[in-house]
């Protein structure tokens, strides 16, 4: 009875499983129309720039966006790796108190290593709608930035759940070469792509439609405005059809010793569905505000490189 309670407890702050799957149902339902109604058999015009021109492009914006979310990042991760019940700010609260405010900040150096999975990942993307459907090229390109930045990313989490703050990135990924090989770095790859696979073609499909849609009803707004709120759209809608699989990238990649399946089930046996939502009220903190950010950013960018190459 009691187990039943703190599943009722914490079913009290998040929807019920009925009404997560319905929603993300939902938004799968957005998703495969905006595909459909953007006629995604269509190639895009590919804009003329220069690749290192994409490049510059693609890793200013991961760095803007990557330094001003950190603080969410570091709480999220904390709040996914506890199976306690603890709200974000209390665990936001309890890490400034014992550990300072560069706890905050804690995993970014490694994250900042993940620039060139960015940078891949937003050269290639126009090329890449040049020649195929925009799914399809998000596809190729989310896969490229995943297997780039697998590494980095598992260094990160690590960082971000070490209370102690007595390892390195270094010595963490000296260790982890040591006790699971080269492989080891690619801890909970499987789950990486099941998250940011969906995620990358939700934020570009969207991502799309909502600059051509914000483009012809919010006129008052500059174009940079409208690209935040396209940005922030698409970061929503795929910030929560992915938390799942975040959650249990998380755990597997602060070391639980089971498969993504086995964890789930552990998540659903002793925490309930809500376990697998957890932090999800700082990823649509997080996600929308990054990729917003990001994509921002990058369109940003490439507008003043073309305006020069133009001139």
């Amino acid at each position: 009875q009691n187990q039943n309670t703190t599943r009722a407890a914490r079913g009290a702050n998040i929807p019920p499983y009925s009404s997560i799957r319905r929603t993300t149902m939902l938004l799968w339902g957005v998703l495969l129309t905006t595909a459909r109604a953007a006629g995604v058999g269509a190639s895009a015009i590919e804009p003329v720039l220069h690749t290192w021109q994409r490049s510059v492009a693609g890793g200013g914006a991961f760095a803007a966006a990557t330094i001003i979310t950190s603080p969410m990042d570091a709480v999220k991760t904390r709040a996914q790796a506890s199976s306690n019940d603890d709200s974000s700010f209390t665990v936001a609260l309890e890490m400034l108190r014992q550990e300072g405010v560069l706890v905050f900040f804690s995993g970014l150096a490694p994250a900042l290593l993940m620039a060139p999975a960015a940078m891949v990942q937003y050269t290639v993307i126009d090329p890449l709608r040049a020649r195929f459907p925009l799914l399809v090229a998000a596809m190729i390109a989310g896969w490229l930035s995943v297997t780039i930045k697998c590494p980095f990313d598992r260094l990160k989490t690590l960082l971000q759940n070490d209370p102690s703050k007595q390892r390195t990135a270094t010595e963490l990924f000296a260790a982890t070469v040591r006790e699971s090989g080269i492989t080891g770095l690619w801890t909970g790859y499987g789950v990486t792509l099941g998250r940011d696979m969906p995620y990358h073609l939700l934020k570009w499909g969207v991502y799309v439609q909502a600059q051509a849609l914000f483009r012809a009803t919010l006129t008052g707004l500059s174009p940079g405005a409208q690209n935040l709120l396209a940005g922030a759209s698409a970061g929503a809608i795929g910030s929560v059809v992915v938390t799942p699989f975040d959650v249990i990238k998380t755990r597997l990649q602060v070391g639980e010793k089971a498969g993504g399946l086995d964890i789930a089930r552990k998540i659903l046996a002793e925490e309930g569905p809500a376990g697998l939502f957890r932090g999800v009220t700082l990823r649509l903190a997080r996600i929308p505000f990054y990729t917003s950010i990001t994509l921002a950013t990058f369109d940003g960018i490439k507008d003043a490189f073309i305006s020069a190459n133009n001139k």
